[in-house]
């Protein structure tokens, strides 16, 4: 028997909102390559969530505060999301906190890809991703998350899409 289920791919916003519009040109490359993924969004800023809510290529944003939130309520959020089965998490360039990376883990995507950074890499807990590429800091942020993923099948274009920002009226 086949049980055929939506490829479902998890984009992890935490940083702030600069950091989640460099992203943009990733995700349009992302949904490209995937175009039938059910691609969510998870962040922790309003700002972030504002940004991605017209987004289309974005399936669903799961939005939880970690900073005004206890431990233990963060802890069983993130256990729920744990249940969506994730194919691929991805940590947004950059991500090199341990809090991100811990988080990624424990919603349990068989692929998660994250960054090797050039400095506290190890005590950012980077390597409980297992799909990882060297950060290169010669690179803008939004060449660093084209990069990342690239390393499922994405590519490198030689264009770049652009920045992108749905505004509401």
């Amino acid at each position: 028997m086949t049980i055929n289920r939506q490829f479902k791919i998890l984009v992890i916003a935490l940083s702030g909102i600069g950091d989640a519009l460099m992203f943009t040109p990733a995700l349009k490359l992302l949904k490209q390559k995937y175009p039938d993924a059910d691609i969510h969004l998870l962040s922790m800023f309003k700002g972030v969530e504002e940004l991605y809510k017209r987004n289309a290529d974005i399936g669903k944003i799961y939005f939880w505060d970690f900073l005004k939130s206890n431990l233990l309520s963060s802890l069983l959020f993130v256990l729920k999301l744990r249940h969506n089965n994730y194919d691929i998490s991805i940590n947004v360039y950059p991500a090199n906190r341990w809090h991100y990376n811990l988080i990624s883990f424990i919603i349990g995507a068989k692929k998660r890809l994250g960054h090797d950074y050039n400095h506290l890499n190890f005590r950012s807990l980077n390597f409980l991703n297992n799909i990882r590429i060297r950060e290169d800091d010669l690179r803008h942020n939004v060449e660093e998350n084209v990069r990342l993923t690239s390393l499922i099948g994405v590519g490198n274009p030689d264009k770049i899409p652009l920045l992108q920002i749905h505004l509401t009226e």
